[in-house]
């Protein structure tokens, strides 16, 4: 604990943490954390540093950790791993691969049973975690066969709903068709358009946005966003 607590020492806040204990097949301990995100996606960078029974190795090795979550924080010890090879021997290591894959379940793990079990924490972390989940669903196609399911959207009203929930909210006039909001200040008429009508729309407006929804029409060819100032307001 206190070698943890050293490591630790000048981290901001974390939104939670995620406790990483594995004995067999590998020995690792370690504990990830969600830093609270205000700047926009190309500008977040993480610091996950690795160790070998407390001797620092080096920060954000990519071939023991996934790439995309190198975006949070933490400390991962493995006295498994060995304290001097190269990265090219590391990227054709079989075991580093599975510490890895170990390292992305985990991560899916906390997620999914927090939006279960506490879906009230999991809507309020909803807006600084996203960015971080679809750029995994982008990167992994395991990470995103978990979460899937657990992809929250939030509408003009502020309410977090599943791809799911959105189906159904419009399958009676717009079957398979969610629009989308990019900017509520400059769509602001189109908005006010849309609620005289009666009709929702998801706000995405992260950078990642644009490419998660392309990945979403691709895995679900019947799916198609649209973005509401392109809409023919005459089929409203």
């Amino acid at each position: 604990k206190e070698f943890y607590r050293k490591v630790f020492m000048d981290y901001k806040e974390p939104l939670f943490w995620i406790h990483l204990n594995m004995d067999y097949p590998f020995n690792l301990k370690g504990i990830l954390y969600f830093p609270k995100i205000n700047t926009e996606y190309d500008s977040i960078e993480g610091t996950i540093k690795l160790y070998n029974n407390q001797v620092f190795i080096a920060d954000n090795i990519k071939e023991v950790i996934p790439e995309f979550l190198l975006l949070l924080k933490g400390v991962i010890d493995c006295p498994d791993l060995p304290l001097n090879v190269s990265r090219s021997a590391l990227q054709n290591d079989g075991f580093v691969q599975k510490i890895s894959e170990y390292i992305s379940k985990k991560v899916a793990d906390k997620l999914t049973g927090m939006c279960k079990t506490d879906r009230e924490s999991y809507e309020k972390y909803w807006d600084d975690i996203s960015p971080f989940i679809k750029f995994g669903c982008l990167k992994d196609e395991k990470f995103a066969e978990k979460m899937n399911d657990y992809i929250l959207f939030k509408n003009l009203e502020g309410k977090y709903l599943t791809l799911k929930d959105c189906l159904e909210e419009n399958k009676e006039k717009h079957e398979n068709t969610i629009f989308y909001v990019t900017d509520e200040k400059e769509q602001s008429q189109y908005i006010n358009m849309f609620k005289e009508e009666g009709q929702d729309a998801l706000i995405l407006k992260h950078n990642i946005d644009s490419a998660f929804i392309s990945h979403v029409e691709q895995k679900k060819e019947t799916v198609k966003f649209m973005r509401i100032d392109a809409v023919s307001y005459t089929h409203l």
